[in-house]
């Protein structure tokens, strides 16, 4: 089996390692200096010529970060489904900005890592929704979970902020907490939210189209100072609801109202249930039948790749 990979930072790495434990061979590495022979290989091209190391491989994983609003990722992915090569990716832009240009080949397209990284949540969600679903509330930001259960038990925010940098839960470039904030909130949560949105059904949204508010630095003094009731919860309702929150956005999709926001739990009883540990995702499902929950890790290398590679199987056993 061949697997191509384009991008080699943590993710990158940690999957290769994966792979080559499978026996499956990596004929080419895509990275910003140019296209490798496996991992350590010598160099066999330029990345303008990407796609020609990658027309022979059985799927081409992709790991690389979301630095624009998905157009580098859309322009990897669009190519090779066109060309019947199947892709694995955790990117969350593409799917989250050009779903309708992708959808015709959505079949051969694993996204389970780009959102909720290890909890596999988009299948889990789509296979409860139904006629009795009111609410659903949801944590989908794993590094904002992280700093804020860190401030809940204490820690400063410097502290916090630079243990998740290290740990690789948050992108380094991010010099003041604040701006990592805004980067989590502002961009990585409307990329999952409207990949959840149009992959679940919800209706067709993207993802630069969402009006988010700023964090300043004044929200984020509050924000500390409540630390230890408030999340950053989206909620998808059938009915507007008003709440307690500090940045985010809301919007409509046919039915549904979405809101999200650094929310406080004590508005609703279902948020009380909202409370994964660490980088943990979590998602609630409230109905007439029941409500449901799935929590599980959702930042971090270890937990997406093994996402990745549940898709990569799945893929090649159609």
């Amino acid at each position: 089996m061949k697997v191509g990979i384009i991008g080699f930072g943590r993710i990158g790495s940690e999957l290769s390692e994966r792979i080559l434990k499978r026996d499956w061979e990596i004929p080419a590495i895509a990275r910003t200096s140019g296209i490798y022979k496996s991992p350590g290989g010598i160099k066999i091209g330029q990345l303008n010529n990407w796609m020609e190391h990658f027309q022979k491989v059985d799927v081409v994983c992709l790991c690389i970060t979301t630095l624009d609003n998905g157009e580098a990722a859309y322009g990897y992915i669009r190519p090779l489904v066109e060309r019947g090569i199947s892709v694995v990716t955790c990117e969350k832009g593409a799917l989250g900005n050009y779903f309708p240009e992708l959808q015709p080949w959505m079949g051969n397209i694993g996204y389970s890592a780009t959102v909720g990284g290890g909890t596999r949540l988009l299948r889990w969600l789509k296979e409860r929704l139904g006629p009795n679903t009111k609410e659903i509330h949801l944590i989908v930001n794993g590094t904002l979970n992280y700093i804020f259960d860190g401030l809940s038990r204490g820690r400063t925010l410097d502290e916090v902020v630079d243990e998740a940098k290290t740990l690789g839960y948050a992108e380094p470039e991010a010099e003041e907490p604040v701006e990592l904030i805004n980067t989590e909130a502002n961009k990585d949560v409307p990329s999952k939210v409207s990949v959840l949105l149009n992959v679940c059904g919800f209706g067709e949204i993207r993802a630069r189209d969402i009006d988010v508010k700023t964090i300043s630095e004044s929200d984020l003094k509050r924000l500390v100072r409540e630390a230890t009731f408030r999340r950053y919860i989206v909620s998808i309702t059938k009915e507007a609801n008003e709440e307690d929150v500090i940045g985010g956005f809301k919007l409509s999709v046919n039915d549904w109202h979405i809101s999200a926001g650094f929310k406080n739990r004590s508005q609703n009883p279902l948020f009380l249930q909202l409370v994964p540990p660490g980088v943990n995702n979590v998602v609630l499902i409230y109905g007439s039948d029941g409500t449901y929950i799935l929590t599980g890790p959702g930042a971090g290398a270890v937990p997406t790749v093994g996402s990745m590679m549940k898709d990569i199987g799945n893929l090649l056993n159609q």
